[in-house]
């Protein structure tokens, strides 16, 4: 007897195509998250800080490893997003923005290998010894020297150097991104 009431609701969500006894993919469920959260922020005046595709692109994603191929497919613009979010933790400075928009109308397979040999570079990357995996456009450093400066840029790591080398013309922050990453 208990079965039959169970059916019968079972039967009216079918009909009605909830999603609840709809079997969804993970992707599926946490889109219709950031819509409804998206569809809030708008209610309230305000903007969700990510596109979508960067947002579902960190679905299961380790924090220290990057699947490259799971962002190949997007577009320029929300690839640039989607690397600095999963590889920085945040989303690009205006100043990084503006650069890389400039770069927007450039072949994919060039702007996203900048793009990451630019992630790659990065002293957070060799600080929190993140690993971009299934990369197809270059092998990332990743030997002993390369975790041994990454600690080492860790301990020198202040926040007075970091703003004073930003002053730096970019061919000198070039170089010293070679000598300490």
């Amino acid at each position: 007897m208990a079965a039959e009431p169970q059916r019968k609701i079972k039967d009216s969500l079918q009909a009605g195509g909830r999603c609840c006894v709809e079997k969804k993919t993970e992707q599926d469920i946490y889109g219709r998250l950031y819509d409804v959260v998206q569809g809030n922020m708008a209610g309230a005046g305000l903007t969700f800080p990510y596109e979508k595709a960067t947002f579902l692109c960190e679905v299961k994603a380790h924090p220290q490893e990057i699947d490259v191929s799971r962002y190949l497919d997007l577009s320029n613009p929300v690839f640039m997003q989607a690397v600095h979010a999963a590889a920085l933790k945040r989303l690009p400075e205006e100043k990084t923005t503006a650069f890389w928009e400039r770069r927007y109308g450039e072949p994919e397979k060039g702007f996203q290998e900048e793009v990451l040999r630019s992630v790659a570079s990065s002293s957070v990357v060799a600080i929190n010894q993140i690993r971009l995996v299934n990369n197809p456009y270059f092998t990332q450093k990743r030997g002993i020297k390369y975790r041994c400066m990454g600690v080492l840029y860790g301990f020198t790591d202040k926040a007075f150097l970091r703003e004073f080398g930003k002053k730096l013309p970019m061919p000198v922050q070039k170089l010293i991104r070679k000598v300490f990453i």
